[in-house]
């Protein structure tokens, strides 16, 4: 009750600003955004927080902050992407790959992935590759993170360079002109899996 009582506001004005650029803000909205950011924050026994480690005492503020921005943009990317799905006609040829064995391949690939970068990677590093490829972040977002240190030209280029190191660890998994790209997910960047 008491992270609540001390984050509400800072979530709430972090989840309204991202709302007001896109259209007149919604009490209901903004409410659901908020609850939103809580689940993401206490998903997997709140893997987020126990794994933040704070530089300094505000350090946990901008990553709240962060959070809470990033599952504001989340709700209009996807508004987007059903938009742009829906107008394309299924004619039955775009079968996803919803296969068991495609789990199985994804969950190795991403094993194999997160394996290379713990043994050839600092700490930091792999999280703002997480951060990036797994969490939707953007590069900005993650360079407001202050106990990262980096600039947005700073988290761009460690980004690329970790993008392309995986591609030569893991090898030519998907055609040599497929690599990860702003916005793709390891998997479907490196293996052609969604």
């Amino acid at each position: 009750m008491a992270f609540v009582q001390r984050f509400q506001p800072l979530i709430a004005s972090s989840v309204a600003r991202v709302v007001r650029r896109y259209n007149a803000p919604s009490p209901a909205l903004i409410d659901d955004l908020v609850q939103e950011t809580y689940l993401r924050l206490c998903k997997d026994n709140c893997r987020a927080l126990r794994e933040f480690s704070a530089q300094h005492d505000e350090a946990i503020f901008g990553y709240i902050k962060v959070i809470a921005t990033s599952v504001a943009l989340d709700h209009y990317r996807a508004r987007a992407t059903y938009k742009r799905r829906s107008e394309v006609e299924d004619d039955g040829t775009n079968l996803e790959a919803s296969t068991p064995s495609s789990t199985i391949e994804q969950t190795t690939l991403l094993k194999e992935l997160d394996r290379h970068l713990a043994s050839t990677e600092s700490q930091r590093d792999r999280t703002i590759f997480w951060l990036y490829y797994r969490q939707g972040y953007t590069a900005k977002d993650i360079a407001a993170m202050p106990n990262l240190g980096l600039t947005h030209k700073g988290v761009e280029s460690c980004i690329y360079r970790l993008t392309q190191a995986l591609r030569s660890a893991v090898g030519n998994v998907s055609a040599p002109s497929a690599g990860l790209s702003k916005g793709d997910s390891p998997q479907s960047a490196l293996g052609g899996l969604k």
